[in-house]
């Protein structure tokens, strides 16, 4: 730590102290720089050392818990945190555990920088997806007892954008028609797309399925890589049989996968749908808004609206509880189905309703007994204004 002059007449300070990061700025004055050297003195209070973010994070990936993660989910946290960590990666974790506010700091900052990819401003997320890394490696250090608790998942995040977009009747036809088209590149997106609606998976699921774990004639498959490490076997609904049967016509000799990409080094990998989505939004076959979780969406929410059991849906989708399925089922009281079991019920209110007014004007037992006749109610299920007051006086 300390405060020195450049030739240039202007002052730098410097402050190192493990567990924090580096502090190193150039100031007009040297009472500017004191100032400054005060305020960090103040923030980097002491406390015992111990392995810095970045260390941790070596070790985790090193770790038998990291190891036996999905491939999918270790390449997405291993990307997620790299910008953590060059904001956040020289502090030392009990530092951090100490002053969370710096994680806080860190999603402000990040709210309001640009991707050099996308050119846009990093959405909210992606910083959620940053800071859920962040988590699993705080998780990790409590295993090994490095923290009493993971502190980060009491950190507010960004909100996630609820989606409702799906795939109305004259998209998922164009799609289908598209699925046949003689650009081998359209042609695979637009079975993909159409896969994912009559299947109900997940899109990571139906682009590493494989070859061998097809069984068409059975209208059956089996999904290995999913969400909660699990397999699952599904049923092949006649739409997504015919999807699968026109891709498999097309599937490369050399490929174990029924959907694939050629890779960097030449081999077959799954299948990059999001370059095919674009391609479908490109040649307008799809709408600009479209993304492939709509697919599932479709296929879970109109099994909703027909009445379908949630477990029998749970069972096609790989969703871990029912109450994961609830998210799918809001506005769909409009649906055709759902419009007659309403209309149904409140024709029963309606004739209850009469029933009641029409016995209410009655004064006897043999009286209402008629109303009850030619309105055809069910004695069974009827409870009357006497037996009411009956059960009110004995309880």
């Amino acid at each position: 730590m300390g405060i020195t002059q450049l030739k240039n007449g202007k002052f730098r300070l410097q402050v190192r102290r493990k567990g924090f990061p580096t502090f190193d700025k150039v100031f007009e004055s040297v009472e500017e720089a004191q100032a400054a050297e005060t305020a960090a003195v103040k923030k980097q209070k002491p406390v015992q050392d111990g392995i810095t973010l970045n260390e941790l994070c070596e070790r985790y990936h090193d770790s038998r818990e990291f190891s036996e993660k999905a491939e999918n989910t270790q390449t997405t946290e291993r990307c997620r945190i790299k910008p953590v960590l060059e904001k956040l990666g020289e502090y030392s974790l009990k530092n951090l555990e100490q002053d969370t506010a710096a994680i806080y700091d860190y999603m402000d900052k990040r709210s309001k920088e640009v991707s050099p990819r996308t050119k846009v401003k990093i959405s909210g997320t992606t910083i959620r997806l940053e800071v859920a890394a962040l988590s699993a490696l705080v998780a990790f250090a409590k295993t090994r007892k490095l923290v009493k608790e993971n502190f980060v998942t009491h950190i507010s995040r960004p909100a996630a954008k609820k989606r409702r977009r799906r795939v109305p009747p004259p998209e998922l036809g164009k799609v289908q028609v598209f699925a046949r088209s003689a650009d081998p590149d359209i042609a695979k997106a637009a079975r993909f797309v159409a896969a994912v609606r009559h299947l109900g998976c997940r899109p990571g699921e139906l682009k590493k399925l494989l070859i061998e774990d097809l069984r068409l004639e059975q209208r059956e498959l089996t999904f290995r890589d999913t969400k909660y490490g699990t397999y699952r076997n599904v049923h092949i609904t006649s739409d997504a049989e015919q999807m699968l049967h026109l891709q498999l016509a097309d599937t490369p000799d050399g490929s174990k996968f029924v959907f694939c990409t050629r890779g960097r080094t030449g081999a077959w990998v799954p299948y990059n749908y999001a370059h095919g989505i674009d391609l479908l939004k490109e040649k307008s076959i799809v709408g600009p808004d479209f993304h492939m979780h709509a697919g599932r969406r479709e296929f879970i929410s109109r099994a909703i609206e027909s009445n379908v059991p949630y477990a029998t849906i749970r069972k096609q989708t790989g969703h871990k509880s029912t109450q994961a399925l609830e998210i799918y089922d809001e506005g769909l009281s409009t649906a055709p189905e759902i419009r007659a079991e309403l209309d149904r019920l409140g024709d029963k209110v309606q004739q209850e309703s009469l029933l009641g007014a029409l016995e209410a004007l009655c004064t006897t037992d043999e009286q209402r007994q008629k109303v009850r006749q030619l309105l055809g109610a069910d004695k069974e299920n009827w409870v009357s204004f006497d037996d009411m007051a009956k059960r009110k006086s004995e309880r």
